[in-house]
């Protein structure tokens, strides 16, 4: 990849405009999560690629401790005008690229990563992110992914049907997808046209499978605990035309992580 990559310009007024018009509000999401992972009032939660804090402020107004992560100054400003009564005790936001480490941010109970907030970039570049969420969280602390695989991608694209918005404003929001299915990524752009005017932009983003997603867990020290389904928490079943849908990864962080390295008795 050269020049500057594609998301540091995609993720601003525009998009909040457009992309806040289709994305559903965050609160049955953040319930959901709180129900699955059993959180509790107090809990420390990093909730990495937060955007417009639309699940992170619903977590916060559920008891959580709620730190949210993003490159995005349009998107964190937004955030901040949206946390209402929310203190900076109950709700924090930090800009940042997650490729680097969070410096004097730890002791987290769960971090998250939702919304496919992987596969900008590099598989090295998600291993980093990744490495990163699982160092923020305490040893026995938990790293959940929610994101598409690319076998619902695959059924998807097979019904050759292009996805289509009718935004509430009245603009017709358009995707127009190719999948590469040697490099395992998806090059997309969008077009739109309504009241406010047209337009288009392009993204390119890497869909993993299941199995490949794990590995790279696996490879910055998280065990796998279950994959569920993230509205029912259900263990993850590949049926149906879509093939499960979207994957909730639940993994954890060593709890004794000095134990494997210890050699003497």
């Amino acid at each position: 990849m050269t020049g500057v990559p594609w998301w540091e310009g995609f993720f601003d007024g525009e998009y909040l405009r457009l992309w806040g018009q289709v994305s559903a509000p965050g609160d049955e999401e953040a319930a959901a999560l709180w129900r699955i992972l059993g959180l509790g009032e107090g809990c420390r939660v990093l909730d990495g690629g937060c955007g417009y804090g639309r699940v992170a402020r619903p977590l916060a107004q559920m008891g959580a401790r709620v730190l949210g992560v993003d490159q995005s100054a349009a998107l964190l400003s937004q955030a901040e005008s949206q946390r209402g009564e929310l203190g900076p005790d109950r709700l924090r936001y930090l800009r940042q690229d997650l490729r680097l480490p969070l410096s004097g941010e730890t002791g987290f109970d769960l971090a998250l990563s939702l919304f496919s907030s992987l596969g900008y970039g590099t598989e090295a570049d998600d291993a980093a992110i990744l490495a990163t969420l699982a160092a923020a969280v305490r040893p026995g602390g938990r790293v959940a992914v929610e994101t598409m695989h690319r076998d619902v991608l695959a059924a998807r694209l097979s019904r050759e049907s292009v996805p289509a918005h009718r935004l509430p404003d009245g603009t017709l929001l358009l995707e127009q997808p190719r999948f590469d299915p040697v490099a395992g990524r998806v090059e997309t752009t969008w077009f739109w046209a309504g009241p406010a005017g047209s337009g288009q932009r392009s993204a390119s983003i890497r869909v993993y499978s299941i199995t490949e997603l794990v590995k790279l867990l696996e490879t910055v020290g998280l065990r796998l605990q279950a994959a569920l389904n993230p509205q029912s928490g259900a263990p993850f079943s590949p049926a149906g035309p879509s093939l499960g849908g979207r994957v909730l990864l639940v993994t954890e962080r060593d709890p004794a992580p000095d134990r494997a390295r210890s050699t003497g008795p």
